[in-house]
Formats: C-alpha cells, sequence, structure tokens
C-alpha cells in the first residue's frame, strides 16, 4: 500500500506539471489573423487576349487580368504562414460573375484543406451586380451574375455555414471562429433583391434597420458570455480623412455615427473594412476602423494580426505581396501613377454641381467690369481638363501616399504647395486679366478647407487642429479590445 501510495502521488505530480506545462503554452500561444480585401477577381475563363480584356485591363487601376494569379500566390503565403483565420472584407470578384465567385471558392477551399479558415462578407461589387461580364474578342457580353441566396450558398463553408448566426435580412452573420472571440460580419451594401426585375447599382452603403436590431442582440449575448468581439465590414465605419461622410460618401456608410455608437456600446474596438483601396488606419472615439487596400491595387496590401491568447491585445502589422512578378508590380504602379487624370474627372463632377450656380451669379459681375468671360469653364469636362492639367502631380503624388499608408507628414507642405501653384495655373488659363486677384481670393478664401483634408490624408490626422485630434498609424498599431 505505501508503495502504491507513492507511486500515485508521484503520477500526479507528473500530470500537474504536464497541465501546467500545457497552461503556459497556452497562455504564451497567440492567435494569428490574416486581412485582406478587394480582390475584384475575374475567373479566366471569363477573358481571353483580345481586344475587350485589353480595354478592361487599360482603364482600371486594379491588375484585373492578374487577379486570379494574386490570389492564387497570397493563398500561398497564407498557407505558409499559417493562420487560425484569413478574413476578407469585401468586393470578391470583379462584378459579381458567378463564374468568379466560383473560382474564388475554388481557392479558398484549398485553404480550408490546409487549415486555415476563411471568413468573408460581401461588398458592393458581388451580389445582383449588373455589369457581370466576360471579355472576349472585341466584346464584352453579360455573364450569370449571383442573388444574395447564391452567394451564401457558394461561401457556406466561408462564413454562411450552420455554425453561424445569420441575419435573416441581409448577408450579415455573427461565428465564433476562435474560443471566446466572436467575428461580427455586417453586410453594409445596398444591391437590388432578388426579386428585382430592373437591377441597380450601389456604391455607397448601408445597414437596415432590422440588421441594426440583430446587431445589438447580437453584441448583447457576446457580452453575457463575455466574448470579445471584433467586427468586419466593406464600408468604412468612421472617416478616414476629414469630410469623407461629404466629399466622399459612397465609401462611408450611412449614419456611420450610429453604427458606430450601436458596435461601441457593444465593445467593438475594431473593424476591418476595405471599399476605398486605401491602407489605413482611423480611430475616433475609442474604435479603430482599419481599411485594407486592394489586394488586386498596387501595392498588394496584406496585414496580419496577432491576438493574444487572453484576447486582450491586437497588434497589427502590414506588409506588401510581393509574390508575383516584378514586371506586373511595375505595372500596377504605373496604373496608380496614370490614374490622376481619371480622379481629376472624379473631382470635377462633384465640384460642378456645386461651383456651377456660383458661376452663373458671378458672369455678369464679371463681364460688367470688363474681363474676358469666354475662357470661363462650362460644364464639368472643361474643369476636368484643368484640374488634370494644373493638379496631376499633386494628385499623383497624393495618390501614392494614401494607397501605400503610413504617408510621410514632411512630403505634404510641398504637396500642397503644388496644389497652390496649380490652382493659380488654372485661374490664369481662364482669366487673362485679373487672374492674381482671383487666385488670391481662391487661395485665401478656399484652400484653407481643401489644405484642411489634405494634411488629414497627408499628415494620417483625423479632427484636424481640434481637441480630439488623434494619429493612428497604418502599419503598426496596437488595439486593446478590452474595456478601459
Amino acid at each position: 500500500m505505501k508503495h502504491f501510495l507513492l507511486t500515485a502521488w508521484c503520477l500526479l505530480l507528473a500530470v500537474a506539471a504536464q497541465a501546467k506545462s500545457l497552461t503556459t503554452m497556452q497562455s504564451n500561444d497567440n492567435y494569428k489573423i490574416m486581412v485582406i480585401s478587394d480582390i475584384h477577381l475575374l475567373a479566366p475563363s471569363l477573358y481571353d487576349n483580345g481586344k475587350a480584356a485589353r480595354q478592361l485591363d487599360a482603364g482600371d487601376m486594379k491588375l484585373v487580368l492578374a487577379s486570379d494569379l494574386i490570389m492564387q500566390r497570397i493563398a500561398d503565403e497564407v498557407i505558409a504562414e499559417k493562420p487560425q483565420l484569413l478574413l476578407i472584407s469585401g468586393d470578391l470578384t470583379l462584378n459579381g460573375e458567378r463564374a468568379s465567385h466560383e473560382r474564388l471558392a475554388m481557392h479558398l477551399q484549398r485553404l480550408e484543406q490546409a487549415g486555415v479558415r476563411t471568413l468573408v462578407i460581401p461588398g458592393n461589387h458581388d451580389v445582383m451586380c449588373p455589369y457581370s461580364r466576360q471579355y472576349k474578342g472585341d466584346e464584352a457580353t453579360a455573364v450569370p451574375k449571383v442573388t444574395s441566396g447564391e452567394f451564401a450558398a457558394i461561401y457556406d463553408h466561408f462564413g454562411y455555414g450552420k455554425d453561424s448566426q445569420c441575419d435573416p435580412n441581409s448577408l450579415s452573420y455573427t461565428c465564433e471562429p476562435l474560443p471566446g472571440l466572436v467575428l461580427l460580419c455586417i453586410d453594409s451594401n445596398r444591391y437590388s433583391q432578388d426579386h428585382d426585375t430592373e437591377i441597380e447599382y450601389h456604391t455607397d452603403g448601408a445597414v437596415k434597420p432590422e440588421t441594426l436590431e440583430w446587431i445589438k442582440r447580437q453584441l448583447a449575448e457576446a457580452q453575457r458570455g463575455g466574448k470579445r468581439v471584433i467586427a468586419m465590414m466593406h464600408h468604412h465605419l468612421v472617416e478616414h480623412i476629414d469630410g469623407e461622410a461629404l466629399l466622399l460618401p459612397n465609401y462611408i456608410v450611412a449614419g456611420h455615427d450610429e453604427v458606430a455608437q450601436v458596435l461601441r456600446e457593444g465593445g467593438v474596438k475594431v473593424a476591418f473594412t476595405g471599399h476605398l483601396h486605401i491602407t489605413d488606419a482611423a480611430t475616433i472615439d475609442g474604435i479603430t476602423d482599419v481599411s485594407t487596400g486592394s489586394a488586386s491595387t498596387y501595392p498588394l496590401p496584406v496585414r496580419t494580426a496577432n491576438i493574444d491568447a487572453s484576447l486582450t491585445t491586437m497588434t497589427i502589422d502590414t506588409h506588401f505581396f510581393d509574390g508575383i512578378d516584378e514586371k506586373t508590380l511595375d505595372k500596377g504602379r504605373a496604373k496608380i501613377e496614370g490614374s490622376s487624370d481619371a480622379l481629376a474627372g472624379i473631382i470635377a463632377r462633384r465640384l460642378w454641381g456645386r461651383i456651377s450656380p456660383r458661376l452663373e451669379q458671378y458672369k455678369p459681375l464679371l463681364a460688367e467690369q470688363g474681363i474676358d468671360i469666354s475662357k470661363m469653364p462650362q460644364n464639368e469636362k472643361d474643369i476636368s481638363k484643368l484640374i488634370a492639367k494644373h493638379l496631376r502631380e499633386p494628385l499623383t503624388e497624393s495618390l501614392l501616399a494614401v494607397s501605400c499608408g503610413d504617408e510621410d507628414p514632411a512630403q505634404a507642405p510641398a504637396i500642397i504647395e503644388a496644389a497652390k501653384q496649380g490652382v493659380r495655373g488654372m485661374v490664369a488659363d481662364i482669366f487673362s486679366e485679373g487672374a492674381n486677384e482671383v487666385a488670391d481670393f481662391l487661395i485665401t478664401n478656399l484652400m484653407p478647407r481643401v489644405e484642411t483634408v489634405m494634411r488629414s490624408a497627408l499628415e494620417d490626422i483625423n479632427e484636424v487642429d481640434t481637441d480630439t485630434q488623434s494619429v493612428t498609424a497604418d502599419h503598426h498599431l496596437t488595439i486593446i479590445l478590452t474595456e478601459k
């Protein structure tokens, strides 16, 4: 009996030591999550080497024709990195082609087989998109799109399966992919319903009232269970540049303050987003919106989030994927550099509606003073040409900076000064007399507001020069997931 008790005691000590060793190992073991967005994958079966595909490629900032290869190579990297999760925050396909969704699902099945769980959310390009096309020969022709039900079926293993709680009013869902960590995936898209005969396309986003109530219930349940919650959605949750809701309303979810407040009250500290194709992070009132640029657009960003085993702290690191040939990467950069004219057109469209009534008011006054008004812009095309001619350099530098993230504040003054000189050049093209006076007036009265927006973007500041001004690093940041 004495020997038996001694043996039992030794076994007990051994088991206890092993249990302690396992506990120590788990407490030191971080969870790894990788994040990409806006793949815009176009299935290789939907294009050839014809005119239509070449035109598509030439007119798009994305590396559309390399998107499938990029996804394949990113999958290789993810498998090598062995994260527990891969998150994809929308715009999975170029324009919602069923063949592209099925092709992406094939890549995701490969990840699943390698032990990497992948969770997706749709973007504005993914469901009931009227622009689903194939690009063969000289023509782009319509191909089958997917309904919301078909989307959920294709991605059954990637968020929409039986282990998720799905919102009956949208493609939102929650799941618990890691012990104690709930992922809240919010469908922020406005797409036509499956039964609509006329299909509309929306780039802007909103959360349905019924879905917002569903979100509140999901967050309350997670809080009762003592679980952490992180969110993922396609549209921005908070402004990444001052005035984004006014200047770029299609890229931030409608009623963003209300949606952010619901998440904040539910204990959410971080939301992964996409849509605008910028690699940027912004923190407002305790919630951080981590926007990841397009995986098929230079510089091909990939994020890695590590969470400690106690689910207290998340650290996020970012790198630019270089797993494709240098020629393709150079082509991607050239696309960004060459897109300033297209951006000029977008700016012109937004400006023209605002300034054209004022111009009509000023024309008689200027004519009375003998000032030649024959060169004044007559439409948004004229404005676009002026912007492209005189603001190409600052636009290009700004695009590259915000696309890559981690902007260098030291570059901001030179870019802003170049913008001011560009305004002077535009005015000089319009007025043969009094150009300096008009330019001085615009720079004094208009540029301060423009400069605030540019500083916000180029210096990575939110709420510039206010008591609540904040700066959030874009590439390397730490987020505390617990309540303070």
